[in-house]
């Protein structure tokens, strides 16, 4: 047993380099600074050393008495109630790729600075917590990454501000991007001219193509429609990066023609999700992981249980009770089982079995997974979920639905709402069939952003155009499509844009700019306006906003066509104001569903040439294959998941800096894709992470490097497209990041590629992975073992109703200390804290975003991030847990796939004896008197020292000027600036100092707000701060809530009912820094008869601990 009790081949690590303590990862640990700082050159003497330290102190605390020369603009005509420097908030929607985002806008002095979810919106009033309930203040909704990120690419400096022209596709466009006014007008009036001439040549519409995206907006599909009317011969292509069309197909098939399923989480004791991320990288992974959080509290009425079987290591698995690795091709197979075992209606008692789930053999386990999945959902029928990943078969797709059904979950958990008629409802063609038949056509005009480089390799896209000849491209960059096209029009950003959008429940909701648009761009509804000859002055996409509301809603019959009267419509202003119109939600599906997979392949034609599926000829399958499963791996038998890219999709999202910089939520991969597998699949094919591995599947063949990751499914790889843009078309920064996968993707393919040939090349490869930075501890691994069950506190759901203070007892007792330094003895108005609940937390990393967005945190880029330098105030530190043999020399793990993961957000505690504040030789961090660890960035003279002294290795410096010497967008030191510093300025929060080189940051508790929150209250309230008048960043972006801030002084607010939770602790609380930041133990509510040895019997201090007197050393073994 080691020191404190904990199983010796049971350990938690960031990564399997810090597990097997490699040469590379001891090097990294053995540096002066972990956090990679540079050493000092070699030949400075002690001597020299400390003239220099003494010249900094003397000159040190002049630079704090320096005041900055700067302008002041009168504001003359304000606007009646505008106060200069306030935040105004917006409600807005918008979509993309499928995703419809509800959005709260903030802006100051009439620009965008953040963008958070609007929790009045009905996708997520309905489902707010009990707690919250009837409280608008502690209301909140959460965000994704993506929706956090928008801000930077409202204000990217590629984006391009005139309509560029080229003669002919391919050549150099006549006016390059300029940010003149008068080059503006002259391109638009020259496309203007363009346009209304080729109306009156289009005629019926024979030989023009309109290439579009699917989309819910009624008003697009309006306009469409009548471009359709006057152009009856024209072709609507439609065009999705990311095939989902099973779904659709699985629904008509059943009877709920033009329909959409959306799932009930919040409704859900037993949720299945089979190699579906509905937490991660879903279209409604906000709202799912919202309603999922609801029902995670132990003490609560009842807490769900999440089961994931899935190839990927994917943030729904990480959040799962019991997860299970298998591969993606077997997961239909797994699916018969599942509704076999169903269809026999035994439900299997939930007890501890005499051999544990993770002693049994491959066929054993999956069986009892089978057994005790099948079980849980016949025992919760009504309050059940089974879902199975979009990519997958139509059979797969029909077989959920039946199932559903079966269990009786249909209009419950499950809801299925028939859609609008205002959306869709025009007949299109396949883009594989429309590239086969280019050449009858002779006008395309292309909506969708840069299908030629999103679109995979067997689809020549670009030389469709060629043939066609005149094509004119509506995108926000000079990209690949534009390259390709002979007018390309600036589009507007989605803040910048009138619109409309069905939620997926069909709430009608608006969408408004929030800024006019900075480059004169345009929407695509004002593009199809242009296309019917009409201009765009004349009907801007405002009104026809106000014409479809019209039409739909009766808002009001006799307004006239202007933007100042669409201000005065009751329905609409009000629409305006919430973000939706009430009460305009879709009905349910009535229905009988039929999804019997027999029957429905009995209808099946006879001829196959009556089904096309995915581009290809066949007879198209329902019914689903009983092959036998394994969990093991042939190398005969390899396969490939190709999924889009978790933080800049298919590519369209590239030149987003905090995106390309955000870490995977599980390899913690940055500016890169790889090819990540399983450390048995590894070893056994001769791979090594880091180095490159050439992927084959027939003709298609691709290079990646190699990243081994814990828990993958043996036999399997996970690879993401959206990389490889190069630098002529992919902006300042996503030109030359990753690999391109284009030409190793199939039209045929969804997603899953069988009978993949892997050979290693040996090339090597460097990956900027953040997952070994900032280790808390810079000791080795001896300690490392020691202190990571301190570090993550975990139980399980039995656990806790035997005990719910066992979170205090899973680390050795230790007396309590006296402090170093003198204990603060100031009575606080205030005292600001926060809670963080590991049992909620997914790791999606909106938080991260959204601090960085907030606070002014700069992009360094992939060299700077290699050296471990990257600037986040909030990092996510996931953990692995797994047994471990030592005498495993290839992966060091005894049962990789039993691998589980907890993740941790750490950012500052605030300590109120914080162990920085006493070594920095100028004050510059100090404690505020409400028990903040303040930053007096003017002061930092760089020597971090607190840096060094912080036992949880939150504080960053900086080694360069990121905003300004070489700019706020790209940050590595071989670029320098060339963008408009006019335009990216703009993304900078004003009430947050943007820091220089040689100086110190880190979280500050969002300081701005806490002070703003204070006025507030006391010019419009009752001079109190209440719980939820203040809130951080990362507690506004968290979807699940895991993130409380409030005032530990207020005994009635939640922050201070978390802090004294039976579950609660605090990260190194034997230091007796007491943080401010505690958190909450992460419970798996996981089935007795699936529980590991570990989890049964959990090795607790003082009563599973035996060892010998060296193994206990001078520790005491029972709770005093």
């Amino acid at each position: 047993m080691s020191q404190l009790g904990i199983d010796s081949r049971t350990r938690y690590f960031r990564s399997l380099d810090e597990l097997q303590k490699t040469p590379e990862f001891q090097k990294f640990l053995d540096r002066e600074f972990p956090q990679a700082a540079s050493e000092f050159p070699e030949g400075v003497s002690r001597r020299r050393w400390l003239q220099l330290m003494g010249a900094s102190l003397a000159l040190g605390g002049l630079s704090g008495c320096r005041y900055n020369r700067e302008e002041v603009a009168a504001f003359v005509m304000r606007p009646e109630g505008r106060i200069p420097g306030i935040p105004e908030h917006f409600a807005t929607n918008f979509e993309w790729a499928g995703r419809v985002v509800h959005a709260l806008v903030a802006n100051v002095d009439g620009r965008p600075l953040k963008v958070d979810g609007n929790a009045d919106h009905p996708a997520y009033s309905r489902y707010q917590p009990k707690e919250t309930a009837g409280n608008k203040k502690l209301a909140s909704a959460g965000t994704d990454v993506f929706t956090q990120a928008a801000i930077l690419s409202l204000y990217d400096q590629d984006r391009i501000g005139v309509v560029l022209n080229r003669s002919k596709a391919k050549s150099r466009p006549t006016v390059v991007n300029s940010e003149s006014d008068d080059d503006r007008k002259q391109t638009w009036d020259a496309f203007t001219t363009y346009a209304s001439r080729n109306a009156s040549l289009i005629g019926t519409g024979k030989g023009l193509a309109i290439l579009i995206e699917p989309t819910r907006s009624p008003s697009f599909w309006t306009v469409l429609k009548e471009v359709m009317k006057k152009y009856p011969e024209a072709t609507v292509v439609k065009y999705e990066s990311v095939f989902s069309g099973n779904v659709g197909k699985a629904l008509d098939a059943a009877g709920a023609t033009n329909c959409s399923m959306v799932y009930d989480l919040e409704q859900a004791k037993v949720i299945v999700a089979l190699d579906s991320d509905l937490l991660g990288s879903d279209p409604n992974a906000v709202q799912y992981s919202r309603q999922y959080a609801n029902h995670r509290d132990p003490a609560g009425e009842w807490m769900n249980r999440l089961y994931s079987v899935e190839s990927q290591y994917s943030v729904t698995g990480t959040a799962a009770d019991f997860r299970l690795a298998l591969q993606a091709s077997q997961i239909d197979s797994l699916l018969n089982r599942i509704e076999q075992a169903i269809d026999a209606g035994t439900i299997v008692e939930d007890k501890e079995e005499s051999t544990t789930i993770d002693n049994l053999s491959s066929d054993e386990k999956i069986a009892r997974t089978v057994e005790s999945i099948a079980s849980d959902l016949l025992a919760n029928k009504g309050s059940s979920v089974l879902a199975v990943g979009s990519h997958h078969s139509l059979a797969a797709q029909v077989a959920v639905l039946r199932i559903n059904s079966k269990l009786g979950n249909i209009g419950k958990t499950v809801k299925i709402y028939e859609n609008p008629s205002d959306i869709n409802g025009i007949k299109s063609m396949k883009l594989d069939d429309f590239v086969a038949d280019a050449a009858k056509y002779s006008r395309l005009w292309i909506l969708a952003p840069n299908p030629v480089f999103s679109v995979s390799g067997d689809i020549d896209l670009a030389a469709a155009m060629a043939k066609i000849g005149d094509v004119v491209y509506l995108s926000q960059y000079d990209d690949e499509t534009a390259y390709h096209s002979n007018w390309t029009v600036p589009a507007c950003h989605p803040l910048e844009s009138w619109g409309d959008v069905r939620a997926m429940d069909g709430t009608y909701s608006i969408c408004q700019p929030t800024i006019a648009p900075l480059l004169g761009g345009k929407t695509a509804t004002e593009l199809l306006v242009m296309l019917a000859g009409l201009s765009v002055d004349e009907l801007p996409a405002s009104v026809v906003i106000s014409d479809t509301a019209e039409k739909l809603f009766g808002t009001d019959t006799t307004v006239k066509r202007s933007n100042e009267q669409l201000a005065n419509l009751r329905k609409m202003r009000e629409a305006l104001h919430a973000g939706f119109m009430a009460s305009s939600e879709s009905k349910l599906f009535q229905g009988q569903l039929n999804a019997d997979a027999k029957e429905l392949q009995a209808q099946v034609p006879a001829d196959p040439q009556n089904e096309v599926v995915g581009g290809l000829v066949k007879v198209r399958n329902y019914l689903l294959p009983d092959t036998p499963l394994s969990l093991g791996m042939e190398t005969s038998n390899l396969e490939v998941l190709v999924l889009p890219s978790d933080t800049v999709y298919d590519g369209r999202l590239g030149n987003n800096g905090w995106l390309q910089e955000c870490p995977h939520p599980v390899t913690k991969l940055t500016w890169d894709n790889a090819a990540i597998c399983s450390p048995a699949t590894a070893a056994a094919l001769g791979l090594e992470q880091g180095k490159m591995a050439l992927l084959s599947v027939g003709d298609s063949k691709v290079k990646l490097p190699v990243f081994v990751v814990p828990g993958h499914a043996e036999g399997s790889f996970t690879v993401n497209f959206g990389y490889g843009r190069t630098k002529e078309f992919g902006g300042t920064i996503s030109g030359a990041v990753g690999t391109d996968l284009s030409g190793f993707r199939r039209w045929n393919q969804a997603a899953l590629y069988t009978g993949v040939m892997v050979k290693p090349t040996g090339e090597p490869y460097r990956l900027a992975t953040t997952q070994d930075h900032f280790a808390l501890d810079d000791l080795g691994m001896s300690e490392t073992a020691k202190r990571a069950p301190q570090l993550v506190r975990e139980g399980t759901l039995f656990e806790y109703k035997e005990d719910p203070k066992f979170t205090q007892k899973v680390v050795e007792h230790h007396f309590e200390n006296k402090s170093l330094w003198k204990e603060p003895n100031v009575e606080q108005n205030h005292k600001w804290g926060m809670a963080i609940d590991l049992n909620k937390c997914t790791g999606c990393n909106s938080c991260v975003v959204a601090c960085q967005a907030e606070n002014n945190v700069p992009i360094v880029g992939k060299e700077q991030v290699l050296r471990g330098r990257e600037m986040h105030w909030l990092r996510i530190d996931r953990y692995f847990q797994a047994d471990v043999d030592p005498s495993k020399s290839q992966s060091g793990i005894h049962k990789p796939l039993d691998a589980k993961v907890v993740m941790q957000p750490m950012a500052c505690a605030h300590c109120e004896t914080a162990p920085c504040e006493q070594v920095c030789p100028v004050a510059a961090t100090v404690h505020t008197e409400e028990g903040i660890n303040a930053m007096a960035y003017n002061r930092c003279i760089g020597t971090r020292y607190c840096a060094n002294n912080c036992p949880y290795k939150v504080r960053r410096f900086n080694y360069f000027n990121y905003n300004d010497e070489y700019g706020y967008f790209y940050g590595w030191q071989d670029k320098r600036e060339q963008a408009s510093k006019k335009l990216q300025s703009l993304v900078l929060n004003p009430e947050v100092s943007v820091r220089g080189r040689g100086v110190m940051e880190k979280c500050t508790y969002c300081v701005q707000r806490v002070q703003n929150g204070k006025i507030y209250t006391r010019s419009k309230g009752d001079g109190k701060v209440h719980d939820g008048d203040i809130r951080s960043a990362c507690q506004d972006a968290c979807p699940t809530g895991a993130i409380v801030f409030g005032d530990l002084n207020d005994h009635s607010s939640r922050v201070y009912g978390l802090h004294h939770d039976p579950r609660n602790y605090a990260v190194l609380e034997e230091l007796n820094i007491k943080p401010r930041t505690l958190y909450l133990s992460r419970i798996r509510n996981v089935p007795k008869r699936l529980a590991t040895a570990s989890q049964l019997h959990p090795p607790r201090p003082g009563h599973d601990a035996h060892g010998g007197h060296d193994e206990h050393g001078e520790s005491h073994g029972h709770d005093h």
